[in-house]
């Protein structure tokens, strides 16, 4: 049998990227077709409805997608009726972003849809080994994020 082309490179993040990345694009025209929006579009869609009130700012710092990005996006859900913004009462600057109840319903369907795909996406695998995977995804996860790992790649840079 061949070897497997698919990974050039053995590094793990490069793996992971390319892994997420194929699975984003060969889904984001179905979530497009489904729900009127794409990939990224609904990730800041649900950081909104989770936190009702958050601001461009916060989603910007959040996704890390740069602020012309998260503008657009932002623009774009406003201009579908998905999200809503309000003066915040403490700066007139700012403005407080929260669902409509057609975006409540546009992340329903896409809730759905998710769940459907990432079950072809992980056909592959046992439900062992799903378990396990996601359990290291969760582990790895809390690792990157934490103050340990901060201080782990100091060390390394000196």
């Amino acid at each position: 049998m061949p070897a497997d082309r698919t990974f050039r490179n053995e590094r793990l993040t490069y793996r992971l990227n390319i892994v997420a990345q194929q699975a984003i694009t060969a889904n984001d025209a179905i979530f497009l077709k489904e729900t009127g929006c794409r990939i990224r579009d609904l990730r800041v869609l649900r950081l909104i409805d989770d936190a009702p009130g958050t601001t461009f700012a916060e989603i910007a710092k959040i996704t890390g997608f740069e602020r012309s990005l998260t503008s657009r996006i932002i623009q774009n859900l406003l201009g579908a009726g998905l999200i809503q913004r309000e003066n915040s009462a403490e700066d007139a600057r700012v403005f407080l972003l929260s669902t409509t109840q057609k975006g409540k319903d546009t992340r329903l369907v896409a809730r759905q849809l998710s769940d459907r795909l990432e079950v072809i996406l992980t056909d592959p695998l046992s439900v062992q080994e799903l378990r396990a995977f996601n359990d290291i995804l969760a582990r790895l996860g809390s690792w990157v994020t934490s103050e340990d790992y901060r201080l782990a790649l100091a060390g390394e840079i000196k």
